[in-house]
């Protein structure tokens, strides 16, 4: 996002309260934490949270974008649906990707690209009909490359076993593949494939990338500035992991009346807690990325409201059913910068018989005073609270009973801002 004064920010700030679950794991399987405030916080990764309501987002608006080391294959699977042989469709996917020329882009040895991309999906339809383009080039290379690194191959292997001189005069030493197939591959792609169309196609975007962002390292012109930002959720209280102690019974066995024991056991982590959840979303960014296309932009800007609020984060879904919705969600709209609430809660919320939200939602609501009395309200477009909490909070704009009517009100002030 860049900090542009002028722009239209739209701050999304949530109070949800999680039950017994475990939202989002670390690679012990041990619910996320950070240390804030002196105190151990449950955390909810802005990764996380960001991938969610993404693809919230492209199923509301049905415009989809693909993040995926795949699209070698993705381009064959399509090639294959118009004819072409499964082999030659590979190699004209992967020959693709080495024909953009991007320095530290290549074929890794799943077949896929050796680093993620983020494309419209759109675009994997435009690189199936460019190959097609130069269908007989291709199959032809493909052929060329896989007999020239068979060649390289040998000529490798009889070195290093040190059979004697080499029978074949016609492979010249000078220009054989050290690589193997892949930049074999990549001399032919950049002989019949032309670069120019394939990098506009890598850099082409859509509504998602626009809204989340790409960076592919080494291509500058694939670069886009995501227009959301989002914050680590994190606990307003100090939070500790649980541990949940599980058996499992065989029921055959039980059924039998031979067994009394559990077929399986095990052990969990959980934690409960009740989050402050941040995003902010650079409107004016988000149509600067979209051309100027503000029709998108407000739909955009709609369904990502619609979707940070409403989205819950499965992991271990099944067994917890944390499908909790906030109790208090309040916008602001502001044209100076985003300003993020959670120092409300840098000394944590304590422990209480009542709870954590009631003291969570006063927080807020005392934290957002003393940043108008500290900045001002001229940055303030307008402003307003929702949610499960019956109060109004004063400093929280006007209160509006539920999420469409708050949605409404948002995106209809940001079409007369941005028009």
């Amino acid at each position: 996002m860049t900090l542009t004064p002028g722009s239209l920010y739209l701050d999304v700030h949530l109070i949800q309260s999680y039950p017994y679950s475990n939202l989002n794991r670390d690679r012990q399987g041990a619910p996320k934490s950070a240390r804030y405030g002196g105190v151990m916080r449950a955390r909810q990764s802005s990764q996380n949270g960001k991938r969610h309501t993404r693809r919230a987002v492209e199923n509301a608006t049905g415009i989809r974008a693909v993040r995926t080391r795949g699209v070698p294959r993705a381009v064959a699977e399509r090639l294959g649906r118009r004819g072409w042989d499964g082999e030659v469709a590979l190699t004209a996917g992967q020959m693709l990707i080495l024909a953009a020329g991007v320095k530290g882009l290549g074929i890794a040895d799943s077949q896929g690209t050796n680093a993620l991309l983020f494309l419209p999906e759109s675009a994997l339809d435009q690189l199936a009909d460019l190959a097609d383009q130069h269908r007989v080039e291709i199959t032809q290379a493909a052929s060329d490359a896989a007999a020239e690194a068979e060649k390289a191959a040998k000529k490798a292997t009889r070195r290093v076993s040190n059979d004697g001189p080499d029978p074949d005069p016609d492979l010249d030493e000078a220009e054989e593949p050290v690589l193997g197939e892949s930049s074999v591959l990549a001399k032919y792609a950049a002989k019949i494939l032309p670069k120019a169309e394939v990098l506009k196609i890598l850099q082409s975007r859509n509504a998602s990338v626009a809204a989340f962002g790409r960076m592919l390292a080494n291509e500058a012109g694939s670069t886009v500035d995501g227009a959301v930002q989002m914050a680590h959720g994190l606990s307003t209280h100090a939070a500790s992991t649980q541990l949940d102690y599980f058996t499992a019974v065989d029921d055959i066995l039980q059924d039998e009346g031979t067994e009394t024991g559990a077929g399986h056991m095990g052990d969990n982590r959980y934690t409960s807690a009740t989050f402050y959840r941040y995003a902010s979303l650079n409107v004016s960014e988000l149509v600067g990325n979209l051309d100027g296309d503000t029709e998108t932009g407000l739909q955009v800007t709609a369904e990502f409201l619609r979707a940070f609020v409403t989205t819950v984060l499965p992991a271990k879904a099944s067994g917890t059913a944390p499908f909790t919705v906030p109790h208090l969600v309040y916008v602001a709209l502001r044209s100076d910068r985003p300003v993020s609430l959670v120092g409300a809660y840098e000394s944590a919320v304590p422990d209480s018989t009542k709870g954590y939200v009631p003291a969570s939602l006063a927080r807020l609501d005392e934290h957002a005073a003393a940043h108008h009395r500290f900045l001002g309200t001229d940055g303030l477009v307008t402003h307003a609270h929702s949610g499960l909490a019956g109060e109004t909070f004063e400093a929280l704009g006007e209160r509006i009973d539920g999420l469409e009517q708050l949605i409404s009100r948002m995106v209809d002030t940001v079409a007369k801002e941005q028009v």
